[in-house]
């Protein structure tokens, strides 16, 4: 599925979620929304890497928590480009992908940096 065709899932979705609890999925709620799930991302990420308190969750609590949480941040920054009308793979090609020329044979053999 391209970005395109999931963000219009998502904007199903959160139509749902506009109708159901009665918030107006303004322009600004938009992107306060987000800010709130980057900061529950933080929060997923802290307990994952043992810098929160202990909330009596396991492993696969915590893990699944971060993994739930960078959904949310992708859905939530999707529903954002929509509204303001931005191709995030354009984008992204623009911005990310114009620097491929650099690459170095480790960088294209997929070499995960360490941290």
């Amino acid at each position: 599925m391209e970005l395109t065709e999931l963000g219009d899932e998502v904007e199903i979705i959160s139509r749902v979620y506009e109708r159901r609890f009665g918030v107006a999925r303004t322009d600004d709620w938009l992107v306060l929304k987000l800010h709130e799930e980057v900061g529950e991302l933080t929060q997923a990420y802290l307990a994952r890497s043992g810098r929160s308190r202990d909330r009596g969750e396991g492993d696969g609590e915590v893990d699944a928590a971060f993994r739930a949480e960078l959904a949310d941040v992708l859905a939530q920054l999707l529903l954002v480009a929509r509204r303001f009308d931005v191709d995030l793979e354009a984008e992204i090609e623009r911005k990310w992908f114009r620097w491929r020329h650099l690459l170095e044979p480790a960088d294209e053999a997929g070499v995960r940096p360490e941290g």
